[in-house]
């Protein structure tokens, strides 16, 4: 992975830069023209990479929850922003110093997915980055290093695009879960009439952020636009053949049923997502996203709102709710209490499976322990019970985390010579689908 000076005005910037890996292979697309042209631009913020990339014109998205990478991150007060500019798209979150990019190959039409992450002045400071210099505008701009990898250098990684892009799939295809309205999770404009449903709308959403940051423009995009965006700019350039769907209107009306008295006073369980969710827990299905337009802790959303206006620079990741069933559901983490058989599929089948790429050395572990041999077992265990911030641990830091307690139970569990005949039936009928049982007909 070659490095990409940022301030490359010198000659001497110019020597010590690195064509990325990338560049040696064959592509045709604009992101290869801006990182692997002999005289590249200058790149020290994101509204330089949006220039660069012919996006200060493009369409905007935000997001206040999301199951992508960085997800657990987005909220309504530090959302995840998509740029739609025709062949390149480009989502950015606070809070991590990373850019994901898309754009589709001239002369193929593939879609190529990209990950740029970048270095701040605070990287290189004695106390590292701070809620200040990751949640705030600051993270926009200042950038010191680049560095900048393709979905074939992913492919080995955590932060492997295909294994959602491309599940089940011959190619990668841009993603989006709930392809109709009401777009539960997205920003949207006020509406045109007086809305009397209980669950917060897209307008509800953008609210939260204007008391928060007031006029403070994110990811290059001023308020006013923010304002405006609507989830369908979105559905418009993604396929509708999609893996997953997310039922907004079914769901909230499950949630909040009508009588002739009004809404339901109390939200109910919806069972179209419950079923979704079964489906997820048994190794069939990735999760949906969270059945609420909300995923944030009201209280905590509240404190975090006060002290950013206050000026304060608090962590914004630190926003969901407490209980461990809630995050679960949030997507966040396992079920409290799951058995190791329900540990492994939750927090392991979505990468270690029959599905994904079988040709890389992640394949050597795969939920179906009896194709695992005892060493690869007992690595395994050993990188579940590192500290959840150490190099290689397992689950990665951007999946579903397990608890202290679940890490035991599954690091045991994965020592044992041998495991029940139903867990064994189990975990390989789990691996076997991969969370890529077929579309239903909505989506075929």
């Amino acid at each position: 992975m070659g490095l990409l000076a940022c301030a490359s005005g010198t000659q001497a910037a110019r020597t010590a830069r690195e064509l990325p890996e990338l560049c040696a292979r064959d592509g045709d697309d604009r992101v290869r023209d801006v990182f692997c042209s002999e005289e590249p631009p200058s790149i020290t913020s994101l509204s330089d990479l949006r220039r660069a990339l012919s996006l200060d014109a493009a369409e905007h998205v935000f997001l206040a929850h999301s199951t992508a990478l960085s997800g657990q991150l987005a909220s309504s007060i530090n959302p995840r922003m998509i740029a739609l500019g025709g062949m390149t798209q480009l989502a950015f979150n606070r809070g991590a110093a990373q850019v994901e990019l898309a754009t589709r190959d001239r002369n193929s039409q593939r879609i190529t997915l990209y990950l740029l992450r970048f270095e701040q002045k605070c990287n290189a400071a004695a106390h590292g980055c701070s809620p200040g210099d990751l949640f705030t505008e600051s993270i926009e701009s200042d950038w010191t290093a680049l560095s900048l990898q393709d979905d074939e250098d992913l492919k080995n990684t955590a932060l492997d695009c295909r294994q959602c892009h491309q599940r089940g799939l011959a190619e990668p295809i841009l993603l989006m879960r709930e392809l109709e309205g009401p777009w539960t999770h997205f920003f949207g404009p006020e509406a045109s009439e007086s809305a009397t449903f209980p669950e917060p709308a897209g307008s509800d959403l953008f609210q939260d952020y204007l008391n928060a940051k007031g006029d403070e423009a994110y990811g290059g995009v001023a308020t006013e636009q923010i304002r405006s965006s609507s989830g369908f700019t979105l559905q418009a350039a993604v396929s509708d053949k999609q893996p997953v769907i997310f039922e907004g209107a079914i769901i909230a009306n499950e949630r909040w049923p009508w009588s002739s008295q009004g809404y339901a006073s109390d939200a109910q369980r919806s069972p179209t997502w419950d079923a979704q969710y079964a489906a997820f827990k048994r190794g069939e299905r990735l999760a949906l996203p969270y059945y609420a337009a909300r995923a944030s802790d009201l209280d905590k959303l509240a404190q975090l709102t006060a002290a950013y206006r206050s000026g304060e620079r608090p962590d914004l990741s630190d926003i969901y709710p407490d209980d461990p069933r809630a995050r679960a559901e949030i997507g966040l983490q396992t079920e409290p209490d799951a058995t190791p058989v329900e540990l492994l599929i939750q927090a392991c089948a979505p990468c270690h499976n029959d599905v994904l790429d079988q040709s890389i050395s992640r394949a050597s572990f795969t939920i179906a322990l009896d194709r695992v041999d005892a060493a690869e077992r007992r690595l395994a265990s050993e990188r579940i019970m590192l500290s959840p911030d150490a190099r290689g641990v397992m689950p990665p830091r951007d999946a579903r985390q397990l608890d202290e307690a679940g890490r035991e139970r599954l690091a045991e569990y994965l020592q044992r010579e041998t495991r029940p005949s139903a867990d064994e039936a189990q975990l390989a009928h789990a691996a076997a689908l991969g969370m890529a049982v077929a579309p239903d007909e909505r989506a075929q």
